[in-house]
């Protein structure tokens, strides 16, 4: 499978789980929330693509394929945000979005295991990271929560 795509993938879900998850821990209400993974949206995709562009570059590949690992990365992440965006806009309460995005997570994590024939125990490492990523975001966040408010 395609570096960029690669990429894309596990970097659009970690992140926005991971800042989702954050500012759930933070009491931050839906207006801020959309508002977040409008502002991810836009420079995350964006910036890590051109980064790959660059990175591509720099590893003396051809313009051409440093471009189309870049477009991919973009694509393939900016996709996977603007699902999470519509998750979260589409659902009554934030609780219940930040659940939805825990399962299209999920789905999106285990098909593309599927699909590059993961090993079970490539999965459970690879989801371990997932959680464990997710779970430090939401506990710093609670203790910033706490202190601050």
């Amino acid at each position: 499978m395609a570096k960029g795509l690669v990429f894309g993938v596990t970097n659009g879900i970690i992140t926005m789980l991971a800042l989702i998850t954050g500012m759930y821990a933070g009491k931050v209400g839906k207006v801020g929330i959309i508002a977040a993974i409008l502002a991810i949206l836009i420079a995350d995709p964006l910036s890590d693509a051109y980064s790959m562009y660059i990175s591509e570059q720099n590893n003396n590949n051809r313009r051409e394929s440093a471009f189309d690992v870049g477009k991919e990365a973009f694509l393939s992440q900016f996709i996977l945000q603007l699902v999470f965006l519509l998750i979260i806009v589409f659902t009554p309460t934030v609780l219940s979005g930040l659940a939805l995005c825990y399962l299209f997570g999920l789905i999106s994590i285990l098909t593309y295991a599927f699909v590059q024939k993961s090993t079970f125990k490539e999965v459970i490492i690879n989801l371990s990271w997932i959680i464990s990523i997710i779970t430090i975001t939401y506990f710093s966040d609670v203790l910033v929560h706490k202190y601050y408010n």
